[in-house]
């Protein structure tokens, strides 16, 4: 027992006052948003960014053993600076910086009066009357820091991802190709050419440019001229033609609906010609990621059901069309919410194709994109006979699939390059800005939940739409079951529950990520594949010690902090995320 002056920051959880010394906290901060990191220790709560750095959270009350709590206005992070490396305590409530004079400090007994472990608590702070009673957290072992003299793996990860590009031959050379849709027809890439796919953000338009320029966005620094690739093909935008379908299809409602008023009581009225309003087909090939605008499809697509119903129902009985006149006024009001979030929401789903053309890069807005895929050289017939640009066709599923193979030089010519030289040195001028080359990783970006994740591109073989998943009895528990892959049979894994996740339904945006583990083909369950993005070397921090320590992080290469962006993406160490005994049966699978 001894008397001390110290300062300490005082704070509650649960029903007991804490104490830490102030000097070890650099700051106090409200909840922030946090990304979750699967198959974590149970008390990570997640990461954070705090000014550009990443902050692990830990939730205190799981960690000392206390009932769970929902974040409340009170509810803060301690921020703490331990050995270099920042770690947040979440705690209920702040109370006070507390100059503690003439107090005894003793060591806690092995049994508290509350039910918290006595390893977490350094000492037990009270008055000489005992009126208050204050616990001192022992934050090394609540924070759970564990420090090692080996260097960080993420540097040698990085480099190892950038040694083996080389694929190994096999025994039909292929061609990996990048393919994407434009005025629903599908169109790719050979993948060397492709730099990254980008989310369409603010476009700069450029004054007097060509129809097929859009403008030009900042990438890293660097200027990135944009086209739109309908325009060059002399096609309507992705706006203008969705708009002019849904023009089409309120006309052809207006046009039956005064048709059934005027002839409603005609005994051979056909009731059914509704149909002819393609309404229902023009839903199903309208694909999209943006939930506002699935949502207001969804009612068109019921409410055209519901009127046909009360048609037929109504012409039977010949009664008064006042109903069925709601309705149609309910119809023309959603046709013109879904007018508007097409142009709202239409980008959702576009992407923006970098892709280099000798040392040329060149921005190209699509519809959306597909798939990355690797095809046999044997299945691409030469098309010099179609168009320059189109060097050749992909015949996929005998030939039910077609995918246009694209030749960049000579899509881009030689005058269009030039053009964008000229752009570029403008705009640059205007921004005054000079960007100094860094060595960059490429990464293909996935979510699972509200999470975002990243492989090294060198790992994707490719990426594709959930086929058809056979279940396999006496197979291990993470592997989903089996598929067919071009005639040959490999094991799908579900990433969700490889990291212990939620089960969700699966849907249209639902990718199978291609991967190679130890010569062992292998196809991972991603909610929806974001996009394929280059970031620079430097913008990869090292796993936070917090998570270094623990074996069942193993799999995490790295953090890619995209402060800018306020984004963080948990890279993946591909060949890490099964041990080597899940390897083993993996093999037998």
């Amino acid at each position: 027992m001894f008397e001390s002056k110290t300062q300490f920051t005082t704070f509650q959880i649960d029903k007991e006052i804490f104490a830490i010394e102030i000097y070890k906290i650099q700051e106090i901060i409200r909840y922030p948003e946090i990304t979750k990191v699967p198959v974590s220790i149970p008390y990570l709560k997640g990461l954070a960014n705090l000014r550009g750095n990443i902050l692990p959270i830990i939730d205190t009350r799981i960690r000392l053993g206390l009932p769970d709590l929902e974040v409340t206005e009170k509810t803060r992070v301690l921020v703490l600076n331990l050995d270099e490396s920042l770690i947040g305590l979440i705690v209920d409530e702040v109370k006070g910086v507390l100059n503690i004079e003439n107090v005894n400090i003793e060591v806690p007994s092995e049994i508290l009066s509350s039910e918290i472990d006595v390893h977490y608590i350094r000492n037990v702070i009270y008055s000489t009357q005992k009126e208050e009673i204050i616990l001192e957290l022992n934050i090394e072992a609540v924070c759970d820091i564990q420090t090692s003299n080996q260097p960080s793996t993420n540097q040698k990860n990085i480099d190892r991802f950038q040694e083996e590009k080389s694929s190994k031959a096999l025994q039909v050379p292929e061609k990996q190709l990048v393919s994407f849709f434009v005025a629903q027809e599908e169109y790719a890439f050979v993948i060397k050419v492709v730099r990254e796919v980008l989310r369409v953000s603010k476009i700069t338009e450029v004054p007097e440019a060509p129809e097929f320029v859009l403008g030009v966005i900042t990438l890293r620094g660097e200027l990135l001229v944009v086209i739109d690739i309908r325009k060059l093909f002399h096609i309507p935008s992705l706006i203008e033609s969705k708009i002019y379908e849904l023009e089409k299809i309120k006309q052809g409602y207006e046009k039956w609906f005064l048709h059934l008023k005027a002839n409603w009581q005609e005994i051979n009225l056909d009731v059914n010609s509704v149909d002819s309003v393609p309404i229902t087909s023009w839903i199903e090939n309208f694909r999209t990621s943006s939930e506002a605008l699935a949502n207001i499809l969804q009612k068109l697509r019921f409410l055209h059901q519901d009127i046909k119903l009360h048609i037929q129902e109504i012409y039977k009985s010949k009664k008064d069309l006042l109903d069925i006149e709601k309705e149609f006024n309910q119809l023309f009001s959603f046709l013109e919410e879904c007018k508007n979030l097409i142009y709202k929401e239409i980008s959702e789903d576009q992407r923006i194709l970098v892709i280099e053309v000798q040392s040329k890069t060149i921005g190209i807005l699509v519809d959306r994109m597909n798939q990355v895929i690797r095809v046999p050289e044997n299945l691409i017939e030469l098309a010099s006979k179609i168009q320059s640009y189109i060097q050749g066709i992909v015949k996929l599923e005998k030939g039910k699939r077609l995918i246009l193979l694209l030749d960049e030089l000579k899509l881009f010519s030689e005058n269009f390059r030039d053009y964008t030289n000229v752009v570029e040195s403008k705009q640059q001028e205007k921004l005054g800005e000079e960007n100094l080359s860094q060595e960059e990783v490429q990464l293909v970006i996935f979510k699972l939940g509200k999470e975002e994740f990243g492989i090294f591109i060198e790992d994707v073989r490719e990426i594709n739409r959930l086929g058809e998943i056979a279940k396999v009895p006496n197979t291990p528990e993470f592997v989903e079951g089996i598929m067919n892959l071009r005639g040959n049979v490999i094991p799908v894994i579900d990433f969700r529950k490889r990291f212990g996740m939620e089960s969700v339904v699966r849907g249209e945006s639902t990718r199978l990520v291609i991967v190679e583990i130890e010569d062992k083909i292998v196809g991972f369950i991603v909610d929806f594949v974001l996009e394929v993005v280059r970031i620079p070397k430097n913008f990869i921090e090292n796993t936070p010690p917090i998570l270094q320590s623990k074996v069942e992080t193993r799999f995490i290469s790295g953090i890619g902090n995209l402060h800018n962006q306020n984004r963080f993406i948990i890279i993946l160490d591909i060949n890490k995320i099964l041990t080597e005994e899940e390897k083993g049966q993996l093999n037998q699978t």
